[in-house]
């Protein structure tokens, strides 16, 4: 185990009942905690980790505990790993870890184990599901026959070496099996039957020891742990029950329990679960009395149990503790109950399983349950359907009309009716942003120091992922993008794909803000790929991103998804995205005509496409000026600020230029090709992409007089500032020395763009230097290449040059060597050679 932990921070013994696992565990000093059926639920175990932990001096667990309490366990997880950060190199170690184990839990360890200085030591009867971890298994933790030799020493220094061999073939190396029939072997036995399991075990425990003692360990194991002053009958023979004493407490093998269960009539340990179910129930502790009802068989008890508390287990964020025990009722327990059938709803929607939930309110609502109506409506707020979603408040209106009006107010905003939500009542940022007050709804949620994605009802609503949007639209696109991967982390954490979907769409939209196109395009893929087979809403956003960056199709399916699903204020929010995106990209996208139900969006609107007015529209929302989600075209904001007198430039000519010279020499203004009267003018222009001159200089390069230079500077200064006012300075071509502007951001130069694609620049044009130039650039680009580590970008390094020996080797044996070999072949077709 010491060597294991050296090359890995984590570490699972996993085996049987039996194999010693504690025993062994115990050796490292750690915080120690074993793992109930519970523990499934994360947010139970997180409490339970805080128990642990509270022993530690010097820890400050009040900020994880008051996250918890809120149900925002994925922020308290966060705020535990912070904590832990201060308490320096230390161990936990779980036990029966198999017990706890589910998704969630396992994702909680595996974000556990990015804390550094924490090793995690799990103890479980399953590997698989740890085997991120490095395991030890049986065939380690099995005994071998010297070590059965040293225990027998220690437990029966009497018996032979012999006897002790044969009892180890008996039990096959297992060593609560040996440990077990050693002690009887002490107490008298001559075992002639094998053991490998629990089965069987008993007549070992039981040899030689009295038939009282046995019954009242049979009776105090079903508790599984007490005190030792409740179990003081049992102290003489704790060795041979194999009790394990922790803290003052004793607590029995699961084994040995199940083993001593046998021995009580089953009407007596019906009644002492019953008693243990009680008393837990008096101690508050709802969860443990309804495991113990289900095992004691009460299962009429059980039930009613959760029909009285069920509800507060799931208010409390115990949406998997309440599926586990609901699965444990039979089926003619739960038929009879129809509340179990809605709490099972109920359950199956916090969970952010929306589909089971929705045909378990259906189930529900033909057993006559009316309460479904109100969860059926919640389903559709969840998933933001207003148009489901308004039957079902129509008919809980009529049957349930105060708890079902906060609900209609919030159908209300999600139709884009922001103004009758908030005369009902509904306040938060929700309500700001879909008023158009999207810069407060930023500052609140900002102030708010959201506890984040409680649960996944509240997926989008509030918390990160809300946020992340508000920051895209009127705050810090860096900071969207920080937050949509956080939102995405913790979807991943609560097992939401709703959630780790929409947490791409607003990745997308921070990297479409951001002008990172490849990335957003990539994000909006994984959110439409996550958005199969859930609700149609939740692809809108993410085919209005993929519609932004130019996919036919999009945005019409993106319209008819928003109209299908009732939101008519996304349709508007995610149509002038669109728009904005397409004019940042040079295409005059027409606006289609589009309900604006807020101010903000009717604003932009009637603005697009920026040609007037945007200095009102500035001046209103400063947040225009950085790169935001609606960030009109960055030259029109330009100028805008420069009519403002708030940009320090002598003047602005308030275009877009694209020069792309690789290739050959392209030039577009506000998307429209230029066409040059002279060639010599676009030889100037070649020349200006690669330095800055002197004018005699530059006159020389082009072998032309003053004079018609000057007419050559003309043509290109009216070419690339159309409009320009006689005598005013130029903005892209600079005097003094004589330079293109390569660093405004009004301006594209492929040269520039890392991610354009290779090709020989300035092809056609007729220059010494312009010739230099382009081989040394594609000799930089081919460099490059090579230095990835991608095999594909090597082939793009063979395109440049067929005949480069080094990239043909290290493509020979990638799967790109026959596009590679043709290349080869190709080139040395033209030259007259054969391809070896």
């Amino acid at each position: 185990m010491a060597q294991a932990f050296e090359g890995s921070p984590g570490l699972a013994l996993a085996g049987g009942a039996g194999y010693g696992k504690t025993a062994l565990a115990t050796e490292f000093p750690g915080v120690y905690l074993a793992l109930s059926e519970e523990a499934k639920d994360p947010a139970l175990l997180l409490w339970h980790l805080l128990a642990a932990y509270r022993a530690q001096r010097g820890l400050a667990l009040e900020g994880a505990e008051a996250l918890l309490e809120q149900g925002a366990w994925p922020r308290a997880l966060e705020a535990l790993m912070e904590a832990l950060g201060g308490l320096g190199p230390h161990l936990l170690l779980l036990d029966e870890a198999h017990r706890g184990e589910s998704p969630a839990t396992i994702r909680l360890l595996q974000d556990l184990l990015r804390l550094p200085g924490l090793k995690i030591l799990v103890l479980t009867r399953r590997s698989a599901p740890f085997a991120f971890l490095r395991v030890i298994g049986e065939r380690e933790l099995a005994f071998d026959p010297e070590e059965a030799c040293r225990l027998a020493q220690a437990l029966a220094p009497e018996l032979p070496p012999f006897e002790v061999e044969r009892a180890l073939s008996l039990v096959r190396g297992w060593p609560l099996g040996l440990r077990a029939l050693l002690l009887a072997m002490r107490r008298g036995l001559r075992p002639e039957r094998a053991v490998v399991s629990g089965e069987g075990l008993l007549g070992y425990l039981a040899y030689g020891l009295p038939e009282a003692v046995l019954l009242e360990a049979a009776r105090l194991a079903l508790r599984r742990e007490v005190a030792e002053e409740e179990a003081e009958a049992l102290l003489p023979f704790a060795e041979d029950l194999l009790l394990e004493r922790r803290e003052g407490r004793l607590a029995f093998h699961p084994l040995v329990r199940s083993a001593l269960k046998g021995l009580l009539p089953p009407a007596e340990a019906r009644a002492l679960l019953d008693r243990a179910a009680r008393e837990a129930l008096g101690r508050g502790e709802g969860v443990r009395a309804a495991e113990l009802l289900l095992e004691a068989g009460r299962y009429g008890h059980a039930a009613d149990l959760l029909l009285k508390e069920g509800q507060g287990f799931l208010e409390r964020g115990l949406a998997h503790t309440v599926l586990r025990l609901l699965e444990g009722l039979p089926e003619e327990v739960r038929k009879p109950r129809p509340g179990l059938g809605l709490l099972l709803a109920e359950a199956l929607r916090q969970a952010g399983r929306y589909e089971e939930a929705e045909r378990a309110y259906r189930e529900a609502l033909e057993r006559g349950e009316a309460r479904a109506y109100l969860g059926l409506a919640r389903l559709h707020l969840d998933t933001v359907e207003p148009a489901l979603a308004r039957p079902y408040l129509e008919e809980a209106l009529r049957r349930f009309p105060e708890e079902a009006r906060p609900l209609l107010a919030e159908n209300l905003l999600n139709e884009g009716r922001a103004e009758e939500a908030q005369a009902l009542g509904l306040t938060g940022p929700r309500v700001l942003l879909r008023l158009g007050r999207v810069e407060e709804a930023l500052a609140l949620l900002r102030d708010l120091k959201d506890p984040g994605l409680h649960r996944p009802p509240q997926n989008h609503r509030e918390g990160t992922l809300l946020r992340a949007l508000l920051e895209c639209v009127a705050g810090d696109a860096e900071e969207g993008l920080r937050l949509a991967e956080r939102g995405r982390w913790e979807a991943e954490v609560l097992g939401s794909p709703f959630g780790i979907s929409l947490a791409e769409a607003r990745q997308g939209h921070a990297l479409l803000a951001l002008g990172r196109l490849r990335e957003a395009e990539a994000a909006y893929r994984t959110a439409l790929l996550l958005a199969q087979g859930g609700p149609a809403r939740l692809q809108v956003e993410a085919l209005g991103g993929l519609a932004a960056l130019g996919e036919e199709g999009a945005f019409p399916e993106m319209v008819r998804l928003a109209r299908a699903s009732g939101d008519l204020w996304v349709e508007a929010f995610m149509t002038l995205a669109v728009a904005t995106a397409r004019l940042r990209g040079g295409e005059a996208w027409p606006l289609p005509a589009l309900p604006a139900p807020d101010p903000f969006l009717r604003n932009l609107a009637q603005a697009y496409p920026f040609r007037q007015g945007l200095e009102d529209l500035l001046l209103r929302y400063p947040f225009l000026e950085r790169p935001t989600l609606f960030a009109p075209p960055v030259h029109r904001v330009r100028q805008a600020l420069w009519r403002l007198g708030r940009l320090e430039v002598a003047y602005h000519p308030g275009v877009r230029v694209e020069i792309r010279a690789l290739g050959g020499l392209e030039v577009r203004v506000e998307g429209r090709p230029v066409r040059f009267g002279r060639e010599k003018a676009r030889l100037l222009l070649a020349l200006l992409l690669e330095k800055d001159w002197d004018k005699e200089e530059l006159q020389e390069a082009l072998g032309v007089s003053p004079g018609e230079f000057r007419v050559l500077w003309w043509e290109l200064l009216s070419h690339l500032e159309p409009g320009r006012p006689k005598g005013a300075p130029g903005y892209f071509l600079r005097t003094h020395p004589w330079r293109l502007h390569r660093e405004a951001p009004e301006l594209y130069l492929d040269l520039q763009d890392p991610e354009a694609p290779c090709a020989l620049p300035y092809r056609g044009l007729d220059h010494p230097l312009l010739d230099e130039w382009a081989r040394a650039r594609l000799e930089e680009r081919r460099r490059a290449l090579l230095r990835s580590p991608r095999a594909e970008d090597w082939l793009q390094a063979l395109a440049l040059d067929p005949l480069d020996e080094e990239a043909w080797e290290r493509l020979r044996l990638t799967p790109w060597a026959e596009e590679a070999r043709a290349l080869r072949k190709r080139a040395l077709e033209e030259l007259g050679e054969e391809a070896s």
